[in-house]
């Protein structure tokens, strides 16, 4: 069997979207989801917002998003799109019209700037707690310009990004807080290219702000003046 060309790191496990996208030799991305314990799928070290979902077999996980989606007779709008899809396994449901299956294959669509993609996970129930909560889609180093993009701020973008989840997770930003459509919106910008500091001034976020996520996603970081 190959290996899922991954990272995990404090209970986040990184992947490429190449991999998440089926356009590698790495299986598709496997989600164990456990009782009592779900499962974080981020698309915003992307930039991305996701458009639609299919989730092929609903009788075991249950599908929440931290926006809305689009394509579902409401319009949606660009800050408020979805970032983070949340999985839980559920008690079997007993749906007459399908098969029975303790697995499933959720398809996720999502926008960038200039692109959209499809990716593929495949979905399965576990017995044992896994050892991340969180699976980050990242972009590919080619997507960055790496004439104004420095390495020391891609890793601080995914702290951050990560940080965000986790001060909702712990309740330190609530699901309604305005900072989130602009911490968002500061990340797609300083992923595109703009100096962190710039973007947060140009997004209404302060750097105080940007560090405390930064703290959050990694206990050791680096302050930002």
């Amino acid at each position: 069997m190959k290996v899922i060309a991954g990272e995990m790191r404090n209970g986040v496990k990184r992947i490429s979207n190449t991999v998440a996208t089926g356009n590698s030799e790495s299986e598709i991305p496997l989600i164990e989801l456990s009782p009592g314990y779900g499962v974080n799928i981020s698309f915003i070290a992307t930039g991305e917002k996701v458009e639609k979902v299919w989730l092929d077999n609903p009788a075991i996980a249950s599908l929440d998003v931290d926006g809305c989606l689009s394509g579902l007779g409401k319009e949606c709008e660009s800050d408020n799109g979805a970032t983070v899809l949340h999985l839980r396994q559920i008690k079997p449901l007993d749906f007459k019209q399908l098969p029975s299956s303790n697995s499933s294959l959720l398809t996720v669509v999502a926008k960038g700037k200039d692109k959209r993609r499809v990716y593929l996970f495949r979905v399965a129930m576990g017995d044992k707690t896994r050892k991340f909560h969180t699976i980050e889609i990242t972009p590919t180093q080619e997507e960055f310009n790496t004439d104004r993009f420095r390495q020391k701020d891609i890793n601080n973008l995914q702290l951050i990004s990560r940080g965000l989840i986790v001060a909702q997770q712990q309740r330190l930003i609530s699901l309604k807080s305005p900072l989130i459509p602009r911490v968002k919106s500061f990340l797609v910008s300083a992923s595109l290219g703009e100096q962190i500091n710039v973007a947060a001034r140009n997004n209404g976020i302060s750097l105080q702000l940007v560090n405390r996520l930064m703290e959050l996603g990694n206990e050791s970081y680096e302050i930002i003046k």
